[in-house]
């Protein structure tokens, strides 16, 4: 017996490749009272310490709220942790629905379903599906191209689509939980000082005014011959459902919606203003100055998305503009929110166009980029990035002055000084 084990531990270490470190075992029971600890870390102990963190710096007057620079990055650090704390409790549940459904493949290690949860597009997926009716001069250029995406836009599964979504939707009761204890405890404001306030008829202004544009862009890039429609109602995987998938996709996008408008274009852009007003600024001046500022970092939060470039990044600082308007002229970001989904959820999802990158599972009509016009209709990031789109921006600035006229902005003028 001593020789055969002997033998068996010889065998094990001359096969282990001699740079890999042995395994280490942890027992199953150590390992989840470990989870434990972590969730209960994240969950309740962090967000405590940032949000006891909070409170104290805010003190209990508001002359004694720490500066501008101090609360930004208490706001920038109060919304990851708190991001992270949704995280942790919707990922789970959306990873056990994703297995459920019809055609997914979700790993079952935490480490690849966060790689998968990640990616920007699916390699395993066949797309053009098979069958499109492209035109054959552009499939003889696709494939002179030797690129791996030749027609550029960027697909997943739905069961990755449902858990992105639900990111999204955790970094959105975020920024939630960020602009009311920063307005509650540190600005000693309400949420409607900043502009975040609930506006059914202001939010329908705004998704028709987004979608509008964006179906005038999407008629200008097939009368030009940038993009070419070859189907409808098209899933990715078959076994999908077309209706559960966008279901995911409206999901995401009034995550990223309240996610980044709440904070960029509620407590940057209103505490901006009032910090420059501070400095002795006029309050024009202000105002201008925190529309730079939170559609400079608006451009930048941009910087990684799948093919990005100069321009796109241009066009977006041009859009992140728009959006302060839409703020300072409607009285509040419930316009902008409207604006903000009816741009994504019909380019990325209705009309078959990249939105900034974004991947897509399921769409209502389905569109072939042009493979040698990558300039012209953005490529990966889709119509942001094309020369098209600042006259978008402006085409729904002027739907915007029409509807609301100009006396918004007196009315955070009047709310500086």
């Amino acid at each position: 017996m001593g020789k055969k084990n002997h033998a068996a531990s010889t065998t094990s270490s001359s096969t282990r490749p001699k740079n890999q470190s042995p395994e280490i075992y942890v027992a199953p029971g150590n390992e989840y009272r470990s989870w434990l600890f972590s969730l209960f870390m994240l969950v309740f102990v962090l967000p405590g310490i940032v949000t006891a963190l909070a409170w104290y710096l805010g003190g209990s007057e508001p002359d004694a709220r720490p500066n501008f620079f101090i609360r930004l990055i208490l706001c920038m650090l109060l919304d990851s942790v708190y991001s992270g704390v949704f995280y942790a409790i919707l990922l789970p549940p959306a990873r056990t629905l994703a297995r459920l459904l019809p055609g997914s493949q979700v790993p079952t290690s935490m480490t690849g379903c966060e790689k998968q949860e990640s990616e920007a597009n699916d390699p395993s997926l066949s797309w053009p599906l098979p069958g499109a009716s492209i035109p054959s001069e552009w499939i003889d250029i696709a494939r002179r191209s030797k690129r791996k995406q030749p027609f550029f836009l960027n697909h997943v599964r739905g069961s990755t689509r449902l858990r992105q979504a639900i990111l999204r939707i955790a970094a959105a009761f975020g920024t939630v939980s960020m602009a009311y204890i920063m307005s509650a405890y540190v600005d000693h404001n309400t949420l409607a000082d900043i502009g975040v306030i609930v506006s059914i008829p202001d939010m329908l202004w705004g998704f028709l005014v987004g979608s509008s544009i964006v179906i005038a862009l999407f008629a200008a890039e097939v009368t030009l011959g940038w993009i070419y429609i070859v189907g409808y109602g098209e899933i990715v995987v078959p076994e999908e459902s077309l209706y559960l998938n966008l279901l995911w996709d409206v999901l995401f996008h009034i995550g990223v919606s309240i996610n980044e408008e709440i904070s960029m274009r509620g407590w940057i852009l209103v505490n901006t203003a009032l910090y420059v007003k501070t400095l002795g600024a006029s309050a024009a001046a202000a105002m201008a100055l925190a529309v730079a500022l939170q559609a400079g970092i608006f451009a930048l939060m941009h910087v990684g998305s799948p093919g990005a470039s100069r321009v796109g990044l241009i066009n977006l600082v041009v859009g992140g503009t728009a959006a302060a308007l839409n703020v300072f002229l409607s009285g509040g970001i419930s316009f902008s929110l409207g604006w903000h989904f009816g741009w994504n959820i019909f380019m990325g999802h209705l009309l078959g166009l990249s939105t900034s990158g974004i991947p897509m599972s399921a769409k209502f009509l389905s569109i072939v980029p042009h493979p040698s016009k990558e300039t012209l209709h953005g490529g990966k990031f889709g119509p942001e990035q094309s020369p098209l789109a600042a006259s978008a921006y402006l085409l729904g600035c002027l739907a915007l002055v029409c509807i609301y006229g100009t006396e918004g902005i007196t009315f955070w003028r009047e709310r500086l000084t």
